[in-house]
């Protein structure tokens, strides 16, 4: 009894040990035949996405470099930066414009008006449009509304040229009436590729 037992379990355990093994075959079986198709399906798509992602990339970088090559038309920024005003003026002229070294003849310059006002000197004209200044804008203004010297205070924006120099504008950040010779003017000027007409 106990042997035909032992042949029983004997044979129980042969089976199961079969059973697993086909499992087993059958799963490698099913994993080598379905594995490689959905591989190779996955892989194209991820790399032909990136491909298609970096033209437009590209030609945004294209695009900007053609705005920088656009740089030297007309009404194009040619300088900005702060700048202080002094008596002695700066040259528009130059890249970036640069402070008289002698003399004051140089325009556009500032000074002191009455006891703590400060002015700009040159051809030059307030902008009071509610809209940003532009190159033609300013060129415009100083054809038309030109003074030899405007009453300035912070928050101001003059439009100013120096002769046949570029257009320029200069926004007003500071007022300081009782530094230098005759007080100074500080701003953000900025210079554009475009001079009066002729």
């Amino acid at each position: 009894m106990s042997t035909g037992r032992s042949h029983a379990k004997l044979w129980a355990a042969g089976a199961a040990v079969v059973s697993a093994i086909a499992g087993v075959a059958s799963a490698i079986a099913a994993f080598s035949n379905g594995s490689p198709p959905p591989a190779p399906s996955a892989v194209p798509p991820a790399s032909s996405v990136t491909v298609a992602s970096q033209p437009p990339a590209g030609g945004t970088a294209s695009s900007g470099a053609g705005s920088s090559a656009a740089g030297s038309t007309a009404g194009s920024v040619r300088w900005t930066g702060k700048v202080v005003l002094g008596l002695e003026g700066i040259d528009l002229n130059t890249i970036p414009p640069q402070s008289a070294k002698s003399g004051f003849g140089i325009r556009p310059a500032a000074g002191r008006s009455g006891e703590s006002s400060m002015e700009v000197k040159g051809t030059v004209a307030l902008w009071t449009n509610a809209e940003a200044p532009t190159a033609q804008g300013c060129r415009d203004l100083l054809a038309t509304q030109s003074r030899s010297n405007v009453t300035v205070a912070e928050g101001d924006v003059v439009c100013l040229v120096n002769e046949k120099s570029p257009i320029g504008v200069l926004k007003v950040t500071g007022t300081r009436s009782n530094e230098g010779s005759y007080g100074l003017v500080e701003g953000e000027l900025t210079t554009w590729n475009l001079r009066p007409s002729s």
